[in-house]
């Protein structure tokens, strides 16, 4: 399982030029690294820039405390091995539902707390880090930034459940759930209209 070393990323100015002379399953790629499948329980991350992975280990560091990042196996001077999460993304998840379940609005609400509670002050995600695993757990993946940006609401979230027309559900949902919360991210919500 070793030979995942012979994978390089470098960034260039149309994205990340990837090379790849393993077996191991491309699974994703973004702005910082791609993701390769090891085996049915752990992925890999490479990095194009140490920095990012050092960053992203760190945050997996500090949310190791929780269920809501991936656990980590090993961490190397450009690449993560971590638990692969068997699932679909929320997106993917929302679309096929067409609504927001109470158990999925009650865990996306324990999930921004949690990232509070860890000390990310990036309180937020895409819909795309949030994946539903095949028992019905969400798990946030990509934190390169979550100790990086200050965000104290989930902006990127609440724009994407609007273009999937559930962010008044999700709302209300919280509202319910949660009314403080709710009044503290309607406030936030407000002043940046402004």
């Amino acid at each position: 399982m070793d030979d995942f070393h012979k994978i390089t990323i470098k960034k260039t100015n149309k994205g990340l030029k990837i090379k790849n002379p393993t077996n191991y399953e491309l699974i994703g790629k973004g702005m910082q690294g791609a993701v390769f499948k090891l085996s049915d329980d752990r992925c890999l991350k490479i990095y194009a820039k140490k920095r990012h992975c050092l960053r992203e280990s760190k945050t997996l560091y500090a949310g190791k405390v929780s269920s809501i990042v991936p656990k980590v196996f090993e961490v190397g001077s450009n690449y993560i091995v971590m638990e692969y999460i068997k699932g679909q993304p929320l997106e993917d998840y929302l679309n096929s539902h067409l609504s927001i379940s109470e158990p999925i609005a009650k865990q996306l609400v324990y999930i921004f707390k949690e990232m509070k509670r860890i000390g990310f002050t990036r309180i937020d995600a895409s819909i795309g880090h949030l994946f539903v695993t095949d028992v019905g757990e969400i798990k946030v993946v990509d934190h390169v930034n979550s100790l990086k940006i200050q965000q104290e609401w989930p902006i990127r979230f609440f724009r994407a459940l609007k273009k999937l027309k559930l962010l008044d559900t999700f709302l209300y949902q919280l509202k319910e759930m949660d009314p403080e919360l709710y009044g503290e991210w309607k406030k936030l919500m407000d002043e940046s209209k402004e």
